[in-house]
Parts: structure tokens; sequence; C-alpha cells
């Protein structure tokens, strides 16, 4: 699934390839990507315009039209964003393809149709809309503000971090790297973290995303990108702790599968 650093990479690839460019055509392969926009609303409202800055928040890629109003993008399960030289080079499961005058495709593809592409008025209105919590690495997210959003909450720690209300961005693979690199148990409760605790989780988070965003590591390309010691290459049935090779604990958190290790976890 798509998290903060995959959707980050879209956003750096949009701005690289996408931007101040005349939009020549667009098609839409498959309408339900739309929700309720309808397709002609949609193509009228990106035809002949340039797409002139990008935005993230959390696992929410924006971009902003030059005419007003921002193209929204969010990848759900299996989404992904690639840029072509060629229409006919667009990738399998290409919903929505954005062609530039005489300068390549931008490509939305969806294999599981569990995502979203649409248009909003203004980013901000969107953003609370969606009930977003504090993008996970805002420079404005301190450490102050993330005692602050979790201040009180009684769930189990790993649910916590993927709570997009609460912080966004974070998914299933993530908090488990994050939780690792804390030494922290997925299944303790937010509000039982000791004040140190707390802080090691919040540098864990913005360490972790930080490195994963240098090495354009996202959720796919975790295992092979990522620097050694990380969890998720282990991340299997039968893994073992990159530290101290004890076997690697796998059980259900708050619905979601969760892997540690219980002698540097204590799970």
């Amino acid at each position: 699934m798509p998290e903060l650093p995959d959707v980050e990479t879209f956003k750096r690839l949009l701005a690289t390839h996408a931007l101040r460019k005349t939009i020549e055509r667009v098609v839409v392969n498959d309408k339900r990507i739309l929700g309720k926009l309808g397709v002609q609303m949609f193509v009228n409202r990106l035809h002949g315009a340039r797409l002139v800055t990008t935005r993230r928040h959390g696992k929410h890629l924006l971009a902003n039209i030059d005419r007003g109003g921002w193209l929204t993008l969010h990848f759900g399960m299996t989404g992904g964003l690639h840029f072509v030289a060629q229409p006919d080079q667009a990738p399998p499961f290409t919903r929505v393809r954005i062609d530039f005058a005489g300068d390549g495709c931008l490509a939305y593809t969806n294999k599981r149709m569990i995502g979203h592409v649409g248009l909003v008025e203004d980013a901000d209105d969107f953003i609370a809309a969606e009930k977003l919590g504090p993008d996970a690495l805002d420079p404005r997210f301190d450490l102050p503000a993330f005692r602050a959003a979790v201040r009180g909450v009684k769930r189990d720690v790993k649910s916590v971090l993927m709570d997009q209300q609460l912080v966004a961005g974070i998914g299933n693979i993530y908090s488990d790297e994050i939780l690792f690199q804390a030494r922290i148990n997925p299944a303790v409760r937010m509000d039982e973290l000791a004040p140190n605790e707390l802080k090691k989780l919040f540098l864990s988070m913005r360490g972790v995303l930080k490195t994963a965003v240098t090495h354009h590591a996202g959720s796919e390309q975790f295992t092979e990108r990522m620097p050694k010691g990380a969890l998720p290459p282990e991340r299997r049935k039968g893994g073992s702790c990159p530290r101290c090779r004890s076997s690697l604990k796998v059980f259900k958190v708050g619905g979601r599968t969760a892997y540690c290790c219980p002698r540097c976890q204590n799970c």
C-alpha cells in the first residue's frame, strides 16, 4: 500500500515531468475512479490547462491548476503514478491518463480501484473535509505538537500511528518499522508510554520517514532500498530480527498484522 514516502516520490515525479505543460488530452479509462465526479466535467476542467504547483499531505497528492482549483490523487491499496513518453506506453491498470502537448503522458494506475482521482476548489478545505491530521513530516509538527495530538489516546500505539486523523501518512509497513527502530511494543497503549518513550517514538517516526524519502524507498521498494538493519526485509513468516536474530512475532493489533521482535520490543 502506498504510504507517505511513496506519495512523496509521486509528488517529485509530477513536479519534474508534468508542471507547466499544456494538457492536450485527458483519458478516463474507468469512470469509477472519479467517484461522483462526471467524466466530461473532469476532462473539460483539465483540457488546455496547466498544473503549476504540487502539494502532498499524508497519502494524498494535489496539483494546483492554473485555471483555479486542484487535481487530487489518492492511491488506495495499489495505486501509482507514472510518466511515459507515449500514450501506448502507459502501464496496465491505467485509470486516468493526462497527455501533454508533445511532451509525454502522466498515468495514474490502480489495480484494485481502491483510490480516487478528483477535483477540489481549495486544498486546505479538502484536507479539512478528509479529516486529516498533521502530515507526519510537516516541519511544524514538532515534538510538542505530536504530544498534543496523541495525548490521552487509549489505543495501541500501532493503530494510533496509522490513524490518518491523528497523524497523516503512515500505514502498516512503516508503522512496524518506526516501532522497531524505537524498540516499542506495537500493542502497548499510547497513553502508557513514558515521556522518554514518546520522544523516542517521535524521533523514530521522523527519522524512518526521512530516510525512506531520501532513498526513494516506497512500501514496495523498502527491502532493497533502505539501509541495513531495517525490519521489512524480514517482515514475513519465519523472519528474524535484524538486530538480535530472534524469531519475529506476528500477531494482530487493532485488526492489522504486526511484526515485532519479542526481545528488542518486549512483545
